[in-house]
Order: structure tokens, then sequence, then C-alpha cells
């Protein structure tokens, strides 16, 4: 399938090789998720690490068939390229993929995905091979050491068409995240953005602000809900400092809201509005109660 074509058609394409860009959380859960569910007659996976430590573990405990440290190198040997870095330099890397490897289909997993769709999209070439995606799934833990086969299995995995994909392109992509056990839902980019600002983005800020707030002397006192409260601000720092750049406008909106309804609980707990703090407490504890138990972080 990796062959130069001026007008890409992925109709008839199948899979067979993948490369996996960023052999983090994400991207080797993803190369376990397609060794485990393929099987020794399935896919080969390709890993592509800076680091030579990681891509020495992604060998030795048989994450990927081989390693290398060439993004370029990587995706000129597959049909599929998972772009599984951080956020702000996914763009970067379909656009030269594209370039250099002309016949190649690609996705991602970053969970933002307005502006990486938009920066694609100036690049028509690059813009007909890229299908963005993002699994919703995740832990603040990071790194290879926790990639997990199974972590996609019931997870929301959103497809963020920009209607600029070659035919034959969603389905395969489709086709590929629905084999790793997720469930597509299909979202534009803008709309997928302001969700997750609300759903994600603005707990992980709101979660960060609760852990920065205890004085020193307060840790050996901290109990399960503060535990509970601040897990996910554990989270990789760099990574999620480039999250918020990437989805600015979004988050900012949302933390305005947030603004706006802090000021009212201050006016409630201020003004002792027993029914009204009521009435607060009972709508998050329903509103939590019918959330997936076993939806993971972002």
């Amino acid at each position: 399938m990796n062959t130069p074509a001026p007008h890409a058609d992925f109709s008839d394409a199948s899979i067979g090789t993948i490369a996996v860009v960023g052999l983090g959380l994400l991207g080797g859960s993803v190369a376990k998720a397609v060794r485990e569910n393929t099987g020794d007659a399935g896919i080969r996976v390709i890993g592509c690490a800076r680091r030579e430590e990681t891509r020495q573990n992604a060998i030795e405990n048989r994450v990927v068939d081989t390693v290398t440290a060439d993004p370029v190198e990587a995706a000129s040997q597959a049909d599929l390229v998972l772009i599984a870095t951080p956020v702000d330099r996914i763009a970067n890397y379909v656009i030269e993929i594209a370039k250099q490897c002309p016949g190649v289909l690609m996705t991602d997993v970053g969970s933002t995905k307005f502006q990486i769709v938009e920066a694609v999209n100036r690049v028509p070439e690059a813009a007909a091979r890229f299908v963005a995606a993002h699994p919703i799934a995740g832990s603040e833990k990071t790194g290879l050491d926790h990639a997990c086969g199974n972590l996609f299995r019931d997870k929301p995995i959103v497809i963020t068409e920009s209607g600029h994909e070659a035919p034959g392109a969603v389905d395969i992509v489709t086709q590929f995240w629905e084999s790793t056990g997720g469930r597509i839902v299909h979202l534009s980019p803008r709309r997928h953005d302001d969700l997750l600002a609300i759903s994600s983005h603005m707990p992980h800020l709101m979660s960060s602000l609760v852990a920065n707030q205890l004085p020193a002397e307060a840790i050996p006192m901290v109990g399960t809900g503060w535990l509970d409260t601040t897990r996910i601000a554990a989270g990789d720092e760099g990574m999620w400092t480039a999250i918020v750049s990437e989805n600015r406008e979004a988050i900012l909106d949302t933390l305005e809201q947030t603004a706006v309804r802090l000021a009212d609980l201050i006016h409630i707990v201020r003004t002792g509005d027993a029914p009204s703090l009521t009435k607060f407490l009972r709508d998050a504890r329903e509103k939590r109660e019918s959330a997936p138990s076993t939806q993971t972080d972002v």
C-alpha cells in the first residue's frame, strides 16, 4: 500500500504493518493491543522512540517486532502510522511523514484535535492521509512500563474527520481502532475540543489547583477525599502544558464558566443557604453516578 499515488484511495487497502511513533503509555498500549488481538499471523508492529532505553524495553518485552529512532524510517515500512507523541508535535510529524512517505495512512492519539487538524489541512497531501483520533483512555501514569493491551477495551475512541480524507481512509482507520477494543464516536474537531475542555482538561487544572493549595504541614493528614480529587494532578506536567496550549480557547471558556459557578457556590456557603447547597451536592452526586464507572483519564 505504501506507494506514491497522485490521488490516494484506500478503499481496497489492508493493514499488514503499523508504525507506532512514540512508545509511551498510549503508543505502547496500541502496540500491545495489536499484537495481542491479532496473534502470530497478525499485524507487524514497528516501534519508534527517541530514547535507546525505551527502544530496548520495547524489544525485550515483545511490545514491537522491530524498533527505530527515525519516524520516517518507521513510516516508510508501514501501511498505517500511529502518532502517539505530545499534541504539539503531532501535526509536524503528519506533514513530514506525508512528504517523505506519500502512500502511508496516518492516525494519532492526541487529546486535542482542532489545532492539529487545521495545521494538517494546510497541506493537502497530508490531509488526505490523516484521520485524527483520540482514544479516551489512559492514566496519570506515563511511559511504556505502564502500557496495557486492554487499555482501550470498551473505551470511547473519537474520530474527528476533517472532510479532506482520501476515499476509504476513515473506514480503514475506524476498523483499526475497533480492533483495539474501543467503541467509535464521531465528532467534529471543534466539538471534540469543547467537550474535552469540560470533561478532561479543566478538571486536570482544578485537580492541580486543589493539590497546590495544600500546605506542607497538612500533607501527613490527607485522606482519601484529597487523594481521589488530586489523583490526576500526578500526570506529566509537560504533556499537560502542551494540551492546555493547544486547546487554550476552549479551556479558557470553561474556566470562566467555572469561575461563575464558584462565585455562586461561595455565595451559597457565605449566606448559609442550606437548600441550595443540598441541591448543588445532590446534582453533583447524581451526575457522577450516571457516568461510566470504567472510564479512565485522557
